[in-house]
């Protein structure tokens, strides 16, 4: 599998689905205002199948609610995704990269008469290189601080992205219902047996996509959770504390 460049490969087909979605929901409730102006168009003719065809528009009306709801509060997260997904090739590009650059220097000695050196002195600047060297190990290592961090916060990110392609699949199944029935433009006689075939479809695929949907926030709050995790990545006794060990005091 091919390691992406940079969060680009990621950040952006999000702002594509984004994009997308608000111009798809905009479709949706248009043709939803076009079918219900219709329908008032031919109400007196309608008489009495309008009670029943009422009911119908408020199912559809209801379901249309919470797609609208659902995409609001995605375009109101949409910078925060992308700055996991920014940060999570930082962590990994400008800590783990850098930090591990450093592991074959940080002992090497900036003198090779260094080698010879013995003694008490010889032997506490070797303990404390070791210790240096210890602490990039934990940082930018192979499996290190940095590298677990940067797949934790990818993992959050591509939850939000498989989200976000579940909720633009809703708002297109949403509008392809609405383009097959036709309902603005249907015929007197047409109109209330696709209104009610309409508000059975709708009622379907919301509610089958809003479940689908909860079983990616379940595992969102899941990966979330592990926050817990992330912080206890820096209980490592080469990190005294969670800090850098310091070489030397002042």
């Amino acid at each position: 599998m091919t390691t992406p460049a940079g969060p680009e490969a990621y950040t952006g087909p999000l702002d594509d689905m984004f994009g997308t979605v608000e111009d798809e929901i905009r479709k949706v409730i248009d043709k939803y205002n076009a079918a219900v102006n219709h329908i008032n168009d031919w109400k007196y003719v309608l008489g009495p199948a309008l009670i029943w065809i009422s009911d119908a528009l408020k199912t559809i009306r209801d379901g249309l609610d919470k797609v609208v709801k659902l995409v609001k509060y995605a375009v109101e997260h949409h910078m925060p995704v992308v700055s996991l997904i920014v940060q999570s090739f930082n962590w990994q590009d400008h800590v783990q990269k850098d930090v591990s650059a450093m592991v074959s220097s940080v002992e090497a000695p900036a003198d090779p008469n260094l080698a010879y050196w013995e003694g008490a002195a010889a032997t506490e600047y070797r303990n404390r290189a070791k210790i240096q060297r210890d602490a990039v190990e934990a940082i930018g290592g192979q499996g290190g601080k940095a590298d677990a961090i940067s797949s934790w916060l990818m993992s959050i990110a591509k939850l939000n992205v498989e989200f976000m392609t579940g909720l633009v699949q809703i708002v297109a199944d949403f509008l392809g219902a609405l383009v097959t029935a036709s309902l603005e433009t249907a015929s007197v006689i047409g109109i209330p047996s696709a209104a009610k075939d309409l508000a059975g479809a709708i009622g379907g695929l919301v509610t089958g996509g809003i479940n689908r949907l909860a079983e990616i926030a379940t595992r969102l709050m899941d990966t979330l959770a592990s926050v817990r995790d992330a912080k206890g990545l820096m209980n490592d006794p080469r990190l005294p504390g969670g800090h850098w060990p310091q070489a030397v005091n002042l």
